[in-house]
């Protein structure tokens, strides 16, 4: 347990660290030599921990971002949520628009894609208990890949500057159409649950 501990610790200052410098410089310019001096350790205990610079921003924000989301009931919570995103996206707004440039639009969408899926399975999973419908597993999959798609182009056209800030606003209308979306499909296509299966 205190190796863990300390372990996080050590992670979570070399966070601290590279988000220093993305405030003050492009993230191309960042090497593991200004992080681990900065931070007082050497580079066998960064290279331990990342594999490189890119490991520890995905790091970051699935501590930060996707973490924090899994947190939430997404059923209940659902407009929380989505203002805990566009709060996340404000308060660090020149962190993702530097990691943008690093990554570049197609990586750094699949990152945020791939961070959704999970949270858009749980939210269908979700909403099928509670009305007591199941999807057939290729559509389910389908309608996982469409919000989570089209909930990582909305973060990107707002770290890129195409959509406007103060995205908080926004929060109550995505949950009504995420879940308008949902509970639609689900009544179009889903299948009543099997009690014997149960």
């Amino acid at each position: 347990m205190k190796y863990e501990a300390a372990s996080m610790r050590t992670k979570q200052a070399l966070a601290e660290s590279l988000k220093k410098f993305m405030r003050q410089k492009p993230f191309s310019k960042i090497t593991v030599t200004e992080i681990v001096a900065d931070c007082g350790v050497n580079r066998k205990t960064f290279y331990y921990h990342f594999e490189d610079i890119y490991a520890l921003l995905r790091w970051i924000f699935e501590q930060e971002a996707v973490s924090m989301l899994e947190r939430f009931d997404l059923i209940e919570d659902y407009e929380d949520a989505m203002k805990f995103v566009a709060g996340y996206i404000d308060e660090n707004i020149d962190l993702l628009r530097s990691a943008y440039d690093a990554f570049g639009s197609v990586a750094l969408g699949r990152f945020f894609h791939a961070s959704f899926v999970g949270l858009t399975g749980k939210l269908i999973d979700s909403v099928e208990q509670k009305l007591r419908r199941r999807l057939p597993a290729a559509t389910r999959d389908y309608l996982c890949e469409f919000l989570s798609e089209a909930a990582s182009g909305m973060m990107l056209n707002r770290i890129s500057g195409v959509a406007p800030s103060g995205s908080a606003q926004m929060a109550r209308p995505v949950r009504s159409i995420v879940r308008a979306c949902i509970v639609g499909v689900l009544t179009e296509d889903g299948v009543p649950f099997d009690p014997a299966a149960e």
